[in-house]
């Protein structure tokens, strides 16, 4: 491997003798936290759901990306991560990853090193995620994704304390992304919003409805891809 090829990771199929006979795909994980590097690895992926081997050092805020046929790559934030436990001693466990597509971006697929330029938004991302700057543009898209987050909660079936918990947890993510707050404190702040999105959408009153699961799913996605260039300090 050269300084310009991202590391490739023990994929799907080879760790795994239930798939080992399909096809799966190469991706390329980009971590949200500047301590991980991105990595190729292949994974079965169908529609919004990929499936990882247990050793996969994958997490939910993650990004991955795809190869697209027509030029550039397709993005998905990685909103939910489960560990499934094989269900017979000769298989292998898992990791069942929920994706929310973020967009078509034009650069090369596997690129080690991606730098976004423009306006006052600027940062790196890649094997060493480093933030440079975060105000103005990336702070006012944050601020849309809670209004978006908080005009869309399925109150009809939530609990008002369960509503409540949530609101409570925008406005606290809210209160650091208008202030001059350190990276740290912000990814806490979004990363705590983020559990208190799963621990409602797993709940007993609302684990069984489509709806909740899908708006937990797409907020916990859209809140966390802000967290992607946030330094680790």
């Amino acid at each position: 491997m050269t300084g310009d090829e991202l590391e490739r990771v023990s994929g799907i199929r080879d760790v795994s003798s239930l798939y080992r006979n399909f096809d799966g795909e190469d991706v390329v994980i980009r971590p949200a936290s500047g301590d991980r590097k991105a990595f190729r690895i292949e994974v079965m992926l169908e529609g919004d759901k990929a499936v990882f081997p247990a050793t996969a050092p994958v997490e939910e805020g993650d990004l991955l990306e795809r190869n697209d046929p027509r030029g550039g790559v397709i993005e998905y934030a990685i909103a939910r991560y489960d560990f499934v436990k094989a269900p017979m001693s000769h298989f292998e466990d898992q990791w069942d990853a929920t994706l929310v597509r973020k967009g078509r971006v034009a650069r090369s697929f596997a690129q080690p090193q991606i730098v976004v330029h423009g306006g006052t938004n600027q940062f790196s991302i890649g094997d060493h995620n480093k933030m440079k700057q975060f105000n103005g543009a990336g702070s006012r898209e944050l601020l849309e994704a809670l209004d978006e987050a908080e005009r869309s909660i399925p109150c009809d079936d939530l609990s008002s304390d369960q509503v409540e918990a949530v609101q409570d947890a925008i406005a606290d993510v809210r209160s650091v992304a208008s202030s001059d707050a350190k990276p740290s404190t912000m990814k806490r702040a979004i990363y705590g919003m983020s559990g208190v999105v799963d621990e409602v959408a797993d709940s007993s009153k609302a684990g069984a409805k489509d709806g909740v699961k899908s708006w937990a799913a797409a907020t916990t996605a859209a809140i966390l891809s802000h967290v992607v260039g946030l330094s680790q300090y």
